[in-house]
């Protein structure tokens, strides 16, 4: 554990808080620390035993006042903390690196491409639910796609399994058409 100032003493304290049995204290703190460092792998975070000795290391700044006034599972004080610690490393960690933007003739070629497929794989009829299924964004989208399910008298998940079937008939079309332009 990183102990950054940390004294003897105040990690006697800790123990004391955790449990008047210096064994199943030590026990309880071996479980919080793994459990901290799997919150934060699961978070996606490379350095999940640093952190997790970070948030160890605030808990303890404030120990006396945890020893008077808290109540409860000192885990869950663990956790709480360990959510503040994860925001800031959120803050601080460097952003990934955006792919290169396609050019312009790709994007191109994947819309011809689509709109063949569009015109050769589907019935007007269906082409008309796929196109009001992906119109429009967020509140309005979900609205219309309410619309369209009423209209077709079935539930949302019977629209989304529909919609599901013509995405499957559409993507081997769409594969061979690119496939087909980039070999010329």
């Amino acid at each position: 554990m990183k102990t950054g100032g940390l004294t003897p003493d105040a990690f006697d304290k800790l123990l004391r808080w955790l449990d008047p049995d210096r064994e199943k204290a030590g026990e309880k703190y071996e479980r919080i620390r793994l459990r901290l460092i799997a919150i934060f792998s699961c978070r996606g975070c490379h350095n999940a035993d640093y952190l997790a000795d970070e948030t160890i290391n605030v808990v303890i700044t404030k120990i006396d006042w945890l020893l008077e006034n808290y109540e409860g599972d000192p885990a869950l004080y663990f956790y709480g903390v360990s959510k503040k610690i994860y925001l800031v490393y959120l803050k601080t960690k460097p952003l990934p690196e955006l792919p290169p933007l396609p050019d312009k003739s790709e994007i191109e070629q994947q819309c011809a491409c689509l709109d063949r497929c569009v015109e050769q794989e589907l019935t007007p009829a269906e082409r008309d639910l796929i196109f009001r299924y992906h119109e429009k964004e967020k509140g309005e989208k979900i609205r219309i796609r309410k619309q369209i399910a009423r209209e077709l008298e079935i539930s949302l998940n019977a629209l989304r399994i529909r919609v599901y079937h013509l995405h499957s008939r559409l993507r081997p079309c769409i594969e061979q058409c690119l496939r087909h332009l980039l070999a010329h």
